[in-house]
């Protein structure tokens, strides 16, 4: 509420609110209430309207102001006319109005149409605040496509820094989320470093479900400014004014700025941000009329240096998918298959694909990291084995060669007797499992006997033995040699009834 004003009078904007809010129904109370006056005082100057309204009406008009149409210049500004071109429009019609300055007809436009609202004017420390946006409507930015011969019109996206007020320009096809990060990401390297927080309106490439007071961030933007060190500041659904410095920076770089691309005519996208780039480096070394220097002096002399730096890398966009793990710990992305780990086959993952990497992602948690596929592979398997249970990883560490070597650590007949069960097969799988139970005897016997088995195999000339002949030769070793394994001895125990128990 305005703070009460007792005692004065009341100047020609406070009458004229009073019979204005008085015109439109408001009780007394409510018009001392809203103007922040007593009661009193909105009688005293209601006493006698139509003297009032006559003595309050009578305002200084310009001698040139009957020939000018102020409500068609009204609706002309309403539909997007700069006043400015409004008063081009009429000096080139009538020649009174050529001797008139810009100035005085802006005066005279606001004594007419006075209601401006206030707004509260924003002090942004140094280096802490960013603001991007694409403009709404910027017809003549475009190139002429020279193999289809058609006119592509282009998108203006602009970043501003909100304390030096130094602008960037870029001019992309789409307003999707890749030309976005890529003209958030160049603007950054424009500026020479990166803003403590960067502002921005609720679209979808930057926000995935948008609200008042908690927003959620879309999960590629929100990676992008990880990557460069900035916090994110979605703004409220429908107020651009909570990003009023982009919003007007746009406005005022196209209106000095959208005649020129109209003059001229460009052949790719490329050429056309070349040119944007000269505008921008000389929009921001105009003098501003209200600091009386540059946006490019105010940000070298008391910004530049406190922003953050720029990270060695810069940001590679990706592509964001869902995936179910198959019981196998693999997940299918394109037409490759990439592990996770196995505690994570119950529920779906997000996957973010970027251009050489695969990221696994569950409950915001990284899980899973490889290299992406390059090339046409298809059917191709990127294991961790880590990422696999105990059986799993027992089972794939069963292979042919590290069955060679346990065989080789008992002896060499052992050794050769594998050797001709894995290389003299149709296929080195098709006897592994009789070449581990061959190897598994060593445990159950010794490592001896099996190496005298084995070297009864190789003296006979049997170069495929099968498992129970191997053992069977063990077993008849052991009976001659008077077995070698330790009988079973069984202790007294007070708890078992022997067979003369019923004696007793």
């Amino acid at each position: 509420m305005a703070v009460r004003q007792k005692g004065k009078t009341k100047g020609p904007r406070m009458i004229h609110e009073i019979h204005r809010l008085n015109a439109m129904g408001l009780s007394k109370r409510m018009i001392a209430k809203a103007l922040g006056c007593s009661r009193n005082t909105v009688d005293k100057y209601l006493a006698d309207a139509d003297h009032a309204s006559a003595e309050t009406n009578k305002e200084y008009s310009a001698p040139w102001a009957d020939i000018v149409p102020w409500h068609d210049v009204e609706s002309a500004t309403l539909r997007g006319m700069p006043l400015s071109q409004c008063w081009e429009l009429r000096a080139a019609i009538h020649e009174r109005l050529e001797s008139v300055p810009y100035v005085s007809f802006w005066r005279e436009y606001r004594r007419r149409f006075p209601d401006i609202p206030i707004e509260l004017h924003k002090i942004h420390p140094p280096a802490e605040r960013c603001e991007i946006d694409y403009k709404g409507d910027a017809n003549g930015l475009g190139y002429f496509d020279k193999e289809t011969h058609e006119y592509v019109s282009c998108r203006l996206f602009g970043a501003v820094l909100c304390f030096s007020q130094l602008f960037f320009a870029r001019a992309t096809l789409t307003e999707k989320q890749g030309d976005l990060l890529g003209s958030v990401g160049k603007a950054y390297n424009y500026f020479g470093g990166v803003p403590l927080t960067t502002a921005f309106d609720n679209a979808k490439a930057a926000v995935h479900r948008p609200h008042r007071y908690d927003p959620d961030i879309n999960r590629e933007f929100m990676h992008f400014c990880d990557h460069y060190g900035t916090a994110p500041l979605a703004m409220r659904p429908g107020q651009p004014k909570d990003k009023n410095l982009i919003e007007n920076a746009l406005g005022v770089f196209w209106r000095w700025a959208g005649y020129k691309f109209r003059q001229r005519q460009f052949f790719s996208l490329s050429d056309l941000n070349d040119f944007l780039c000269e505008l921008v480096e000389e929009f921001n070394a105009r003098i501003q009329r209200k600091y009386g220097c540059s946006r490019r002096d105010k940000f070298t002399e008391g910004e530049q240096a406190l922003l953050l730096k720029l990270p060695t890398t810069g940001y590679q966009a990706a592509e964001w998918k869902t995936a179910k793990p198959h019981p196998d710990c693999h997940i299918q992305v394109g037409k490759n298959f990439y592990s996770i780990p196995y505690q994570a086959r119950d529920k779906t993952v997000d996957v973010r694909i970027s251009e050489f990497i695969i990221e696994v992602y569950r409950d915001l948690d990284c899980i899973a990291r490889h290299l992406k596929a390059q090339g046409r592979t298809y059917g191709q398997y990127f294991t961790n084995e880590a990422h696999l249970p105990e059986v799993h990883r027992a089972l794939r560490e069963a292979t042919p060669s590290q069955a060679i070597d346990q065989a080789a650590e008992v002896g060499p007949n052992t050794e050769k007797i594998i050797r001709q069960l894995i290389e003299h097969s149709c296929h080195p799988l098709m006897y592994l499992r009789r070449v581990q139970g061959i190897l598994r005897l060593a445990k159950r016997y010794s490592t001896k006997s099996l190496e005298a088995a084995c070297k009864t195999m190789v003296g006979i000339g049997t170069a495929m033995p099968r498992l129970n002949d191997i053992e069977a030769i063990m077993k008849s070793s052991l009976e001659q040699q008077g077995s070698n394994v330790i009988p079973i001895k069984r202790q007294s125990n007070p708890f078992l009834r022997g067979q003369e128990s019923w004696r007793s």
